[in-house]
């Protein structure tokens, strides 16, 4: 799976989804916050319906960095 950027309007936070984890029945994301700091980021699992909810921004390129 290629990395995408995705925004979060309600919080005003732009999350990296790094990969699909399949589940019973319903899948869900795994997720981290993209900052700008050297610090390991914010991770979440979230699911397939919510992640529907957040704006897609971009697919992340081989030459940006992104941490997992």
């Amino acid at each position: 799976m290629v990395p995408f950027r995705v925004f979060d309007r309600d919080n005003k936070e732009m999350w990296i989804v790094l990969n699909y984890q399949a589940g019973a029945g319903h899948g869900s994301y795994l997720l981290a916050r993209e900052d700008d700091s050297d610090a390991d980021g914010e991770m979440k699992i979230v699911k397939a319906e919510d992640l529907a909810k957040l704006k897609m921004v971009d697919f992340l390129d081989e030459s940006e960095e992104y941490r997992d």
